[in-house]
């Protein structure tokens, strides 16, 4: 591969759930590749999850308002983000992935030849596909360099986008040539709400309206599962699954807390469990690992706390009578003598 600097980007904005995902998606590419430059934009500086290590820079957005529609004025935010990413080389993801093997490292090398690629939705787990009747690709896989058809690419994403927002916004009945097949005025709205409509006006397996250099890949690079019971590919790179985003969601932070703390990085696991614990109240082991984590800070009160609330969810549960027992004689311990 050339000299060309490469890197990982992402962007989360508007919730700091789409923060924590992407915090997920980057630990996991840090994990198999811990050279990786990974650059993540958000307008939640504050948030613990945008301070994480995983992020070797975060740069700071103002985010799109004004469509009442949060998840799609972050597409545009996102949309917005990709021409300012500071690498000559950028893979973008979508925040609700997972990196499962090293090889994005070589996938960079096709920009050598190629301006972008992206992976082509597959018809049975697609609603945009399926709806709209066309091929098209996923846009949370795109691997590109900033070469001048990419860019006009990107502009012209962006002005699509607004132009489909705007129409989908407005209290007519959205009327879009390539929605004319669709009857239904309620899901026409839907898919102009959807950046991936407003791509493949631009660019798909079908059109190259700004004539950029396109490498087609195997979904095994984005991964977005199966309605029709396929088995995920045997040399899955990158998973997108919707399951990623729902029900592993919650498993998958306190593993990521867990190995946070096993490198030492105590307190980034204590703030990811907290603010699980506040999202989700009620889950049995994020309380658990919290006493733990409280405990090795030597936070007693805190640990005391969270043991009272475990104990209001789970009444008689004996691990936490124990430990609750066992924090009140430490605390005594280290209380300072009068």
């Amino acid at each position: 591969m050339s000299d060309k600097q490469s890197g990982i980007v992402y962007v989360a904005t508007k919730k700091d759930r789409y923060v924590a995902e992407a915090f997920l998606s980057a630990t996991s590419a840090k994990a198999l590749m811990p050279d990786v430059p990974i650059t993540l934009f958000t307008n939640l500086l504050d948030s613990a999850f945008a301070q994480a290590p995983c992020f070797d820079d975060v740069i700071p957005v103002q985010s799109e308002a004004g469509f009442d529609r949060t998840w799609s004025e972050g597409q545009l935010d996102r949309i917005r983000c990709l021409p300012h990413s500071p690498y000559d080389y950028t893979l973008h993801l979508d925040s609700d992935t997972r990196v499962y093997s090293a090889e994005i490292n070589t996938v960079f090398s096709l920009l050598d030849k190629h301006d972008i690629a992206m992976v082509e939705c597959a018809e049975d787990n697609s609603y945009s596909r399926e709806h709209y009747g066309q091929p098209m690709f996923n846009v949370g896989f795109i691997l590109y360099r900033k070469s001048d058809n990419v860019l006009h690419l990107l502009q012209n994403w962006e002005r699509q986008t607004s132009e489909f927002f705007d129409l989908a916004s407005g209290e007519d009945e959205p009327q879009v040539d390539c929605l004319s097949h669709i009857a239904d005025p309620d899901l026409r709205r839907k898919l102009l709400f959807m950046d991936q409509l407003s791509m493949v006006q631009c660019l798909s397996p079908e059109v190259n309206l700004c004539g950029v250099d396109c490498k087609t890949l195997d979904e095994s690079w984005n991964y977005r599962g199966s309605r029709s019971g396929r088995l995920p590919p045997a040399d899955l790179r990158i998973s997108h699954h919707p399951d990623l985003r729902k029900r592993h969601f919650s498993r998958d932070l306190a593993i990521a807390a867990m190995r946070y703390q096993s490198q030492g990085n105590t307190e980034l696991a204590l703030n990811v469990l907290s603010w699980l614990d506040g999202e989700h109240p009620g889950q049995m082991n994020v309380m658990k690992l919290l006493v733990v984590t409280h405990m090795e800070l030597k936070q007693f009160d805190e640990a005391l706390k969270t043991l009272q609330t475990m104990l209001g969810f789970f009444p008689g549960y004996q691990w936490a009578e124990t430990a609750m027992a066992n924090v009140e004689r430490l605390s005594k311990e280290s209380a300072p003598e009068a």
